[in-house]
């Protein structure tokens, strides 16, 4: 007898060949290629879902557009009666679209992909543990086109799993870095930078002979499979072991990490000597100043780690060498610049590196005279603690500021009004929302000025620091649309309207960005947090908690964490699962305390529960922060309205019964 679809969630398995299961783990036979090959390409699909259009291309590229689309709905027609079998429903489909049912399906790419976020050599080892072969190993569709787009996939994650790989190396004890290093060179024999890290790693365990003898495997490869000789790194790794350890390359050994993301590991910030671009030696007294002006500037913030005045160290062809410098000091980011003196005119050029992969997270130019030289510096200080701050915030999400900056005093004012708007107290928004509206008004067209602005009256509104009118509503939805009409691939930007349009009640609209925003970035964990809201304000609890479930897996631990687990809230109280909402609804207020709505929910879901001295409490709170909160203007207001009535009404009941007064 087939089960309840609603019970079945598949797991499907990619890496090594392509296999699926069912909740018990036993294997779902599928009949034919192309079913199989269906469910594949969706799940790579942003959001799961594809046109039909393009399946039939991808599937049967060697036939014309009427002939392939009835191919593919006889695939379809063969594909649904073999999971009908299982019950298992988790193909929805239109006239247009096909996709896969959200939290239908779980898969190890997924999984793996997690990798690129960890925190922790335990997390990474646990995202990696699912990369049991390449992708679609062995799997062949009968499709030409389906074959190129699955090649590249399996380039794609081979790479994420090296790199992975190789990371987790270095972060585990010699020993099991070791049995790391030999898997990398099984999985690519030929890859001359998995020899180096094994001869690191040897040598840094005392085996120097042994370490010599993978440098003469590696050159033995490198001339039998390319004719070529070592790299001038590998050679230079090789001539320290002969002459005795270089302590430059070996500190770089494998540290363990010494605390999961949950004991607060930070973020870690080298700051490098600057260079002096000039023949004039008293500028080397500016560019030390200024060193350590940034330094103590940097050190004010707590929400990294600042390892200061580090030595440059360089490659044999005089570049900067970033991986070194990294591993020997155990930071993920690099600060460095440059000054330049013309007459009386300074320029300072700083940039921030990912140690990782060594690209420039962000750069700004700044210009000075002479004469001004201390508050030139200090200047520059602030400016760079500030944009650091953002810039790392971004990275952390997984987002690249596709928006233009803007003239220098609309970035420095559009930070710093950032900066006090992730801090998320009633008094930094108000901050903020000043902060903005300067900038706005030296460049009105600006997007990330707009945008800023936008979210600052937003969350004005739902903090009590603004009044709920409309004309903030239709100021903050305005601007909000502008800033996406001048960058249409900005998820924040998108993101910031989708916040806006909930504020004004129009949650389809809400959701049709967000949606958008996930498309273009399917990592940016604030927009899947923004979308469960709303689907739980839709009475869509299912789908709330999955996108919520994907926030909090996406998302650093950092000054938004309390959004993503308000989510839950929203919609375990609109599925009733009143014990569960109250639970999560005090560490949001623990987390969040003058975020007025977290406390109304922690209001409702108290009352729900039977605990009416602590909604009482919780009303109080609300009303200390806000004096005129009433039925009447908390929802829509204060908290958009729940679409089903029925979830209205009940939200209403419990803050009624907990004490919030009617008018």
């Amino acid at each position: 007898m087939p089960r309840d679809s609603s019970q079945v969630s598949l797991k499907l398995l990619l890496f090594g060949g392509f296999r699926i299961q069912d909740v018990e783990g036993k294997p779902v036979e599928l009949t034919g290629r192309k079913g199989p090959a269906i469910i594949a390409y969706l799940a790579r699909c942003p959001g799961m879902t594809a046109t039909r259009e393009r399946l039939a291309d991808l599937l049967w590229n060697d036939s014309d557009s009427e002939h392939s689309r009835n191919s593919l709905r006889q695939a379809l027609s063969v594909l649904r009666h073999d999971l009908s079998a299982i019950g298992a429903d988790i193909l929805h489909s239109n006239k247009e679209m096909l996709g896969l049912r959200s939290g239908s399906i779980m898969s190890d790419v997924q999984v793996l992909e997690t990798a690129l976020s960890a925190r922790s050599g335990g997390q990474l080892e646990e995202a990696i543990s699912v990369y049991t072969g390449p992708f679609l190993d062995g799997f062949f569709s009968g499709s030409s086109a389906f074959e190129d787009w699955a090649a590249a996939e399996r380039e794609k994650f081979l790479t994420l799993a090296i790199g992975s790989l190789e990371r987790l190396a270095r972060l585990v004890d010699v020993e099991k870095g070791l049995t790391l290093a030999r898997r990398l060179l099984v999985m690519e024999p030929t890859r001359e930078a998995s020899y180096r890290l094994e001869m690191e790693l040897l040598a840094v365990s005392g085996q120097r002979d042994r370490a010599i003898r993978t440098f003469e495997a590696c050159r033995a490869m490198l001339q039998k499979e390319f004719g070529v000789d070592v790299s001038p790194e590998t050679k230079r790794l090789w001539q320290s072991l002969l002459v005795g350890p270089d302590p430059e390359i070996f500190s770089s050994a494998p540290r363990r990490i010494s605390g999961d993301p949950g004991s607060g590991k930070k973020p870690s910030v080298g700051v490098l000597g600057f260079v002096n671009l000039t023949t004039e030696p008293r500028e080397n007294y500016f560019a030390k100043g200024l060193v350590q002006d940034i330094t103590t500037a940097l050190s004010q913030r707590r929400d990294y780690v600042t390892v200061a005045e580090l030595p440059t160290l360089t490659t044999e062809t005089g570049s900067l060498d970033v991986r070194r410098i990294a591993a020997t000091y155990n930071v993920q980011y690099l600060l460095n610049g440059s000054v330049q003196r013309v007459a009386d005119d300074l320029r300072v050029n700083v940039q921030l590196i990912d140690s990782g992969n060594g690209h420039s997270v962000w750069a700004q130019r700044f210009d000075g005279r002479a004469q001004e030289s201390l508050e030139f510096q200090d200047r520059i200080a602030q400016s760079v603690m500030i944009a650091l701050g953002i810039e790392l915030q971004l990275t952390s999400w997984k987002v690249r500021d596709k928006s233009p900056p803007g003239g220098p005093e609309v970035r420095r004012l559009v930070n710093q009004a950032l900066t006090k708007y992730y801090e998320m107290t009633k008094a930094s928004v108000q901050t903020a929302k000043s902060l903005a509206e300067q900038a706005l008004a030296l460049e009105p067209d600006n997007p990330r000025a707009m945008r800023t602005l936008s979210v600052t009256i937003s969350v004005g509104v739902a903090f009590g620091t603004l009044p709920n009118t409309q004309e903030h509503i239709d100021r903050a939805v305005s601007l909000a649309e502008g800033a996406v009409k001048a960058v249409p691939d900005d998820e924040m930007a998108r993101c910031f309207l989708a916040f806006a349009l909930s504020t004004a009640g129009r949650i389809e609209e809400a959701i049709a960005e967000l949606r958008h925003a996930i498309a273009l970035n399917p990592d940016y964990a604030n927009a899947h947090g923004d979308l469960a809201v709303l689907y739980a304000l839709k009475g869509q609890t299912e789908q709330a908690l999955h996108e919520a479930s994907e926030a909090l897996r996406l998302g650093p631990l950092d000054s938004t964490e309390f959004w993503r687990h308000h989510s839950i809230v929203v919609a375990k109280f609109a599925n009733g699962d009143d014990h569960e909402a109250l639970e999560v609804a005090r560490k949001v207020v623990r987390m969040r305390p003058g975020f007025v709505p977290g406390a109304l929910y922690w209001a409702a879901a108290a009352m729900a529960t039977g605990n009416s001295e602590e909604a009482s409490r919780a009303i109080h709170y609300c009303l200390s922060q806000i004096p005129d909160l009433s039925l009447r203007n908390v929802s829509p207001g204060f908290v958009p309205r729940y679409v089903n009535d029925d979830h209205h009404h009940r939200f209403l009941a419990m803050l009624s019964q907990a004490g919030l007064p009617a008018q």
